[in-house]
C-alpha cells in the first residue's frame, strides 16, 4: 500500500514537470509553410510562441497575395496539449480582421527542429525552429 501511495504522490509532482518541459519545447520562433485554402498555392507563415500562446503571421508567396487583408497580420494563437506527444494550434483570426478565417492545426515534433501537421480540411503544414 505505502508503495502505491509513493508512486501516486512521484506522478502528482512529476506530471506537471513533464507537461512544462514539452510545452517548453515549442517556445521560440518557427517558420513553415502550406497551401492557400482552394488555389494549392504555396504560403509560408511564421508563429512565435511562448509556452501554450503566440502569434501566427502569413507571409505572401508572390501570387497574387498583396490584395489579401490576411497577410502580415499577427493572430493569437493557443496551443493545446493533446495525447501522444501532439499539439492542436488554435488560431483566432477572425478576432483580429473581419474576413480572415479562424482555424485550427493539429502537430506532432518529427524531430527537436521539426514539427509537422495537418489542418482540419486535409492541408498539410510543416515548421522549422528558427
Amino acid at each position: 500500500m505505502n508503495r502505491f501511495f509513493a508512486f501516486t504522490v512521484s506522478l502528482t509532482f512529476l506530471s506537471p514537470a513533464v507537461f512544462a518541459q514539452s510545452s517548453s519545447t515549442l517556445s521560440g520562433q518557427w517558420g513553415g509553410t502550406t497551401q492557400v485554402p482552394g488555389t494549392g498555392k504555396e504560403i509560408q507563415f511564421e508563429v512565435n510562441l511562448s509556452e501554450m500562446n503566440g502569434t501566427w503571421t502569413y507571409f505572401s508567396s508572390g501570387w497574387n497575395a498583396s490584395k489579401s487583408p490576411c497577410l502580415g497580420r499577427d493572430f493569437p494563437l493557443t496551443v493545446k496539449s493533446l495525447p501522444n506527444g501532439r499539439w492542436k494550434f488554435q488560431v483566432d483570426a477572425s478576432s483580429v480582421i473581419l474576413g480572415c478565417s479562424s482555424f485550427a492545426l493539429t502537430l506532432e515534433q518529427t524531430s527537436e527542429q521539426t514539427l509537422s501537421g495537418v489542418f482540419a480540411d486535409g492541408r498539410t503544414a510543416a515548421l522549422k525552429k528558427q
